[in-house]
């Protein structure tokens, strides 16, 4: 027998199908995540603010194990990601952290797969994203602090660097 417990899972979509999925998740009563911001976009005529997914091609699920069946079932839901075969759980801290990123930067938050080499543990200490931990990297010149979520990725925002301090 399966277990109940509530895990979050990240879920393949279809191409820039991300809110359409997440409505008929609601639809269907299943907990989910959909990070989403407002980006500024150009057109040749104009520059628009548009709401756009922070990982696109993904949506997260929070779910027990034997709900995988009920969120495939979702038009519009492609596959669970996976090793070795089963489909991979993410810790809640570390969504609640990226929960915490996308709803307080001021800046846009990038994501990115690239697995950065580990650097040092920061707090950040001032600002919006007052009380966040995270791993400070330096990309193109400009410092950002990054938001693991294992065997997945990569959250980044840029943060000033008198906003931080060393964790030891």
């Amino acid at each position: 027998m399966q277990s109940e417990e509530l895990h979050w899972y990240a879920v393949y979509t279809a191409p820039r199908a991300e809110k359409k999925v997440s409505e008929r998740f609601e639809q269907e009563e299943i907990e989910y995540y959909l990070p989403l911001q407002k980006v500024k976009r150009r057109w040749s005529d104009r520059i628009k603010e548009v709401i756009v997914p922070v990982i696109r091609g993904y949506i997260f699920v929070h779910i027990p194990a034997t709900k995988f069946r009920k969120v495939l079932s979702v038009y519009g839901a492609i596959a669970f990601v996976r090793e070795e075969g089963a489909p991979v759980f993410i810790p809640d801290a570390q969504i609640e952290r990226l929960q915490f990123m996308v709803n307080y930067s001021e800046e846009p938050v990038e994501f990115s797969q690239e697995q950065f080499e580990p650097g040092e543990t920061v707090n950040i200490c001032r600002g919006q994203l007052q009380g966040l931990m995270g791993e400070l990297v330096q990309i193109k010149g400009k410092h950002k602090v990054a938001i693991r979520l294992e065997r997945f990725g990569c959250a980044l925002t840029i943060v000033p660097l008198s906003f931080l301090e060393k964790v030891q």
